[in-house]
């Protein structure tokens, strides 16, 4: 275990919201670095701003951390880091956006609630989230990641990232930002990352030849990429 007075490391969860795809990289950080996974409720249709307010009360009170948001959480790392809360240290945006990642289906967002989410077939959507064209290649806990979910609650969730815009926020934060990009992201488009870096241009950028689910298929390159980062930052 990392000593008491090392940051903590507060991984926020993808579209799921359950955690359960943080497994390798957890595994991969071993002992150097203590992690804090925050979940979300699989029963309840939750949007940013109330999956903010349930984040901020789920973070450490004794202890200086590192907030990363994968994917889906990205904006409210966003959020929590231009309204930092104590002993906030710094922000990881692990393949997100600050806004819409699909801004040309923004009308598309009152279809969101027929949107046939868990039953794409696993062919459809290997080379885009594991980069893979074989189905059997997927990481095993991806369909389990989302098998617990409610399908309205992960709807809502796509309808919440189809409206949403923390340029604004993004561009207030003072904090260390890291942006971790996957080369071969076929689901968060690179016109994401560059508005990002337009909007917080002292944001460090580190892309890794990978597909989406990039901290599940490159854990050991995403370790090395977090550990130098948070290296970086010194406590008060």
């Amino acid at each position: 275990m990392a000593e008491r007075s090392a940051p903590l490391l507060v991984l926020l969860p993808g579209l799921d919201g359950t955690g359960k795809l943080f497994a390798q990289f957890v595994e991969a950080l071993e002992s150097s670095i203590d992690t804090q996974i925050v979940r979300y409720p699989v029963d309840q249709r939750l949007g940013y701003g109330e999956l903010e307010q349930l984040v901020r009360a789920a973070l450490p009170t004794e202890r200086r951390y590192v907030l990363l948001g994968e994917s889906f959480s990205g904006p409210i790392a966003i959020r929590l880091g231009a309204d930092p809360p104590p002993g906030l240290l710094g922000i990881i945006l692990c393949v997100t956006f600050a806004k819409n990642p699909y801004p040309w289906l923004g009308w598309a967002r009152p279809l969101a609630a027929r949107l046939p989410v868990k039953s794409l077939p696993r062919w459809f959507r290997a080379p885009f989230m594991w980069g893979a064209a074989s189905p059997t290649r997927a990481p095993a806990q991806v369909d389990r990641a989302t098998a617990g979910v409610d399908d309205a609650v992960l709807r809502h969730r796509i309808a919440a990232l189809l409206a949403v815009d923390e340029t604004a926020a993004l561009a207030r934060i003072k904090l260390p930002i890291l942006v971790l990009r996957a080369t071969g992201d076929h689901v968060i488009r690179n016109a994401a990352t560059r508005h990002m870096l337009r909007t917080q241009p002292r944001a460090q950028l580190i892309e890794i030849d990978g597909p989406h689910l990039l901290l599940q298929t490159r854990a050991d390159e995403c370790r090395s990429a977090v550990t130098r980062f948070m290296q970086t930052l010194t406590p008060a």
